[in-house]
């Protein structure tokens, strides 16, 4: 019992001490060991597009146009205090870097944190049609169920000066290229 003690205290140093490579090896998942580490998910590994300046905006996968791909699958970490105009420009600034045509807007929640914008990647590994397989929200799970309430960041609150959420907010945010 004591050698297999041993044995789980060396794996769990190794695998949160090394970056080689090794939780891949062990096969752990983005949290890391009893949820200490993971790949940082504010880099993004996603295809490299040209800039683009005209974003359309969906808050439905059903509004999406047939022919559009998701690229990126993001978590949004806003600030409290944050109008519905600047979480716009926000995500249209970050969605126009990466190259995308429209953002696909999915729910938003009270942040645990307050520390101002990051964006949170995950992914996809491939990029796919949203015709196929948009809204499912399961990026990001682990982070997505410690938030607190839901927030409603809609049609009615999206680009707006006259909203402004109290609390610091996550927002699931697709973004597509429609090329």
């Amino acid at each position: 019992m004591a050698q297999f003690l041993q044995f789980v205290l060396v794996m769990f140093l190794l695998v949160n001490v090394s970056g080689c490579g090794v939780k891949k090896l062990v096969g752990l998942d983005d949290e890391g060991v009893f949820g200490f580490g993971g790949p940082d998910q504010t880099l993004y590994k996603g295809p490299t597009y040209p800039p683009t300046s005209q974003i359309a905006t969906a808050f439905q996968p059903a509004q999406v146009p047939q022919s559009c791909r998701v690229f990126a699958d993001t978590l949004v970490r806003l600030p409290a205090n944050i109008s519905g105009k600047d979480i716009e420009k926000t995500i249209f600034a970050e969605a126009g870097k990466r190259g995308a045509d429209l953002v696909l807007i999915g729910q938003s929640r009270q942040s645990e944190d307050d520390e101002g914008v990051r964006f949170l990647y995950y992914g996809p590994e491939k990029e796919y049609l949203c015709s196929e397989q948009c809204g499912g929200g399961q990026y990001g799970y682990a982070l997505w169920e410690k938030q607190g309430d839901w927030v409603n960041i809609g049609y009615k609150e999206w680009g707006k000066t006259e909203f402004s959420s109290e609390a610091p907010l996550v927002m699931q945010v697709s973004m597509l290229r429609c090329r």
